[in-house]
């Protein structure tokens, strides 16, 4: 009886304390640990392999693409990480587009429809009020969204702008959600979204 007692104090203690805590807390990851830190860092790797080296549009570098990003998504999910979920699920479905080589309006379509489907999961569980730089985020994912869909040459302008601004938008919200909460894996997305941000804004600046 003691003990249920002294609970209840504590737990009104808190609330009374901290009354904002429910919206401000951004979760902890479940596994934040250094082997989870070392495979989002593999990962990283072979896509900046992937984009740097490897052929343009060839099999190997739309397979290394596919599996570094789902490999990030899967890290993300063990971080819970629910901007970059969404960020590589978009990721994801632009590289399988890759392989299928429809026309840009189809691929826009799909990629659109991902992108909305994942800022509509981020609202029915009001992440933007625990976490609101996710709405830089979101953003971000949004403009990678377009740019992927016309990443085949057809539109170079609209490819480079979109890739380039959406890759800077989630290396500010990752920056933001690092020096905020102390989210070690979001050093990785600052990195890697820096990196991909180079080739996409140079060819928006030489088309511009």
């Amino acid at each position: 009886m003691l003990n249920a007692i002294l609970n209840v104090y504590r737990g009104t203690y808190k609330a009374l304390k901290h009354p904002f805590s429910d919206i401000r807390m951004v979760k902890k990851p479940r596994c934040e640990g250094s082997v989870l830190l070392y495979i989002a860092i593999a990962a990283m790797l072979v896509l900046i392999y992937a984009i740097s080296f490897v052929s343009f549009g060839s099999i190997l570098q739309k397979t290394l693409l596919v599996a570094g990003a789902f490999v990030l998504f899967v890290v993300a999910t063990l971080g819970n990480q629910k901007v970059l979920q969404a960020l590589q699920l978009v990721i994801v479905a632009g590289a399988l587009l890759g392989f299928l080589q429809l026309q840009p309006i189809y691929s826009l379509a799909v990629m659109l429809i991902v992108a909305v489907l994942m800022v509509a999961y981020l609202f029915s569980i009001e992440h933007y009020k625990k976490e609101p730089v996710g709405a830089i985020g979101s953003f971000g994912f949004v403009l990678l969204a377009i740019g992927l869909a016309f990443n085949t040459g057809s539109n170079p302008l609209i490819t480079g702008a979109a890739l380039g601004f959406g890759a800077l938008a989630i290396a500010v919200y990752s920056s933001a959600s690092f020096f905020l909460y102390r989210i070690r894996l979001q050093i990785v997305w600052v990195a890697l979204n820096i990196v991909f941000a180079i080739s996409p804004l140079v060819l928006f600046v030489s088309n511009a």
